[in-house]
């Protein structure tokens, strides 16, 4: 993974920012022109009633107009005003909320794509997980952020242009206000913008250790170690030290934030607004040449502008936060994967005549340490292999290479003679049907455990023989919605909780209904007792006949009946054969199978 952009200055700001509204301009094409007519509206109808209405009201009374005139002319601006507020109301609960969840569902689509290619081995370099975390949780929020601070910053733009030009035409003395405001604007709101950030980011590493710790104590997989061990009082200092280095950085950054924002109050805000209102009556009681109207308008004019010039410069610091995490999310975007799928690559042609190691080694990433140390074995079609021994042997390790996803440090695997990076990717890892030792069961129904994915109403047969054969038939058939029920309660009332050995009953299902010609189970039995896993094994042989097995184990009870055994220890295969050849050698293996039988005695 390459290393992140660090810096982000304003062609980078730019860069980014362009990306992201160039995909927004993809799936919602109007979205940037209807942030225009938002923005231009919002700022118009505050123009039309503080600025306009109130000032043209007051000059008219002062020139002795007619009432009659008076009430049309605000109610033509009324009525203006009146439209842009609908426009903003349209806008903002029914075009906006639509178009928000098309960009979102448009990105996700693309982060879930990509993370789906993403090398495993991705996962094990910390400064890239972070990164991908990042990106993926910029995603729920910030192409709307964008947005607004685009149209933040259009609509300050318009609203400075406008009101400058209002003021100016009223007097031209108000561009010594104008440039006066715009110094004391870029100079101290700068300098409060750039403190403000540094404090987030410094007080974010420790918020997110707080964040941690108050989830800890409310996520049910928790739940046990905190009710019978003293882990919470462990986890309560480190949510105290968290909070006292939040008060560090507050104590270093919060004074430099208070003296600049006085001074942008003060000189940007105040000061200036007061020393129009005082320019405005001069001219008004003492000069008599400007019209109480004028006056109020000038002053009015004058206010906005600083408004319009703040919610600029917050606008532009946004974009600039906002293109540090697009960059995370292009960075992710563009990796290219080292196991990619191979378009032109061949298909897996049927039966499975072998599958053959060669001199294979891999060491995880980061590490020099040798997890496969240059291993050889070959299991022939329709045969059933079992690869043993104890826990951290680099027995997992081997599935997912046989599964390629990782690549070997050193060394080749062959199926039917044929070096597999020469396959489609998918369609080598579809003659696979596997059960790992860590799998997962998804927050969907049953039946989309099963099959992964979508069902229909002709699946009704397959999953009810692979229920069968895991099982689990009675106990799903008793369920109210039967292969229907959605697994875990998290969206569901209704839903179903399961055992370990149930869930992995269901895992199983899956190695049933994937006609696959190589099954691959990585420590099947582990949450079953030695009864269940007996008669798994025996229901594995009668369903997987005629299918190359592979399984994983521990259990050397479950390896009996197996054609061919590899024993491994620290990455090595150190004895191979069948049960009986290997009880005579006396070696590691007799040793362990005697040891777990004395257990069972």
């Amino acid at each position: 993974m390459k290393p992140a952009n660090k810096k982000n200055g304003i062609k980078q700001t730019l860069s980014n920012s362009l990306f992201m509204l160039n995909h927004i301009g993809k799936v919602s094409p109007w979205r940037i022109p209807a942030i225009i007519v938002n923005a231009m509206a919002d700022w118009s109808k505050g123009l039309i009633f503080r600025v306009f209405v109130v000032g043209y009201v007051l000059n008219q009374i002062q020139s002795s107009t007619s009432l009659q005139k008076i009430f049309l002319v605000v109610g033509l601006l009324s009525l203006l005003s009146f439209a842009c507020h609908l426009v903003n109301i349209v806008l903002k609960n029914c075009f906006f909320p639509r178009s928000d969840l098309k960009i979102q569902s448009h990105f996700m689509k693309l982060a879930f794509d990509k993370a789906r290619e993403v090398d495993l081995e991705c996962y094990e370099d910390a400064e890239y997980f972070e990164r991908h975390i990042r990106a993926l949780n910029a995603l729920k929020s910030r192409p709307r952020m964008v947005l607004d601070s685009i149209e933040m910053l259009i609509g300050a733009l318009f609203g400075f242009l406008a009101l400058s030009g209002l003021a100016l035409s009223l007097d031209g003395f108000m561009i010594f206000f104008i440039g006066l405001q715009i110094i004391a604007n870029f100079v101290f709101a700068r300098r409060e913008n750039y403190e403000r950030r540094a404090y987030e980011v410094e007080l974010a590493e420790s918020n997110r250790q707080a964040d941690y710790i108050r989830r800890v104590h409310y996520m049910p997989e928790y739940a046990k170690e905190l009710r019978t061990t003293n882990i919470s009082d462990v986890l309560f200092r480190r949510f105290i030290a968290a909070t006292q280095n939040g008060i560090r950085v507050i104590e270093k950054h919060g004074f430099k934030c208070a003296v600049y924002r006085l001074f942008v109050d003060a000189v940007c805000t105040r000061m200036g607004y007061y020393l129009v209102i005082l320019f405005a009556a001069f001219r008004i009681l003492v000069l008599r040449n400007m019209m109480i109207g004028d006056g109020l308008m000038v002053a009015m004019a004058m206010f906005s502008v600083t408004e319009a010039l703040l919610d600029q410069e917050n606008s532009f610091f946004q974009l600039h936060e906002h293109a540090m995490y697009i960059g995370d999310l292009r960075e992710f975007l563009d990796y290219e994967p080292r196991i990619q799928e191979n378009g032109a690559g061949a298909a897996v042609a049927a039966p499975v005549q072998e599958l053959r190691i060669e001199n294979l080694s891999f060491s995880y990433f980061g590490s020099g340490q040798k997890v496969i140390d240059d291993i050889s074995f070959t299991v022939k079609g329709g045969q059933t292999a079992a690869i043993v021994g104890h826990n951290g042997a680099g027995k997992s390790t081997l599935v997912k290479l046989l599964m390629r996803l990782y690549e070997p440090t050193s060394g080749n695997i062959y199926l039917n003679d044929r070096e597999i990076s020469e396959y489609q990717l998918s369609a080598y890892r579809d003659s696979f049907a596997t059960v790992f030792q860590d799998f997962k069961v998804f927050s969907l129904t049953v039946g989309e455990n099963i099959l992964m994915r979508r069902t229909t109403d002709s699946d009704a047969a397959l999953l009810r023989e692979s229920l069968r054969e895991s099982g689990m038939l009675d106990t799903v058939s008793s369920l109210k919605y039967g292969p229907g029920t959605r697994m875990t309660r998290e969206f569901d009332d209704e839903g179903i909780s399961l055992s370990g050995g149930q869930a992995q009953k269901i895992a199983l299902a899956r190695l049933y209904a994937k006609d696959a010609p190589i099954a691959i189970l990585d420590e099947p039995s582990s949450a079953l007792d030695p009864i269940a896993e007996y008669e798994l094994f025996e229901k594995m042989k009668r369903v997987c006949e005629g299918r190359t097995v592979i399984f994983i184990s521990h259990r050397l009870s479950s390896a009996i009946s197996a054609d061919v055994i590899f024993m491994m220890e620290h990455g090595r295969i150190i004895e191979r054969g069948n049960h009986e050849s290997l009880m005579r050698q006396n070696g590691k293996y007799a040793e362990m199978f005697r040891k777990q039988a004395e257990k069972y005695e």
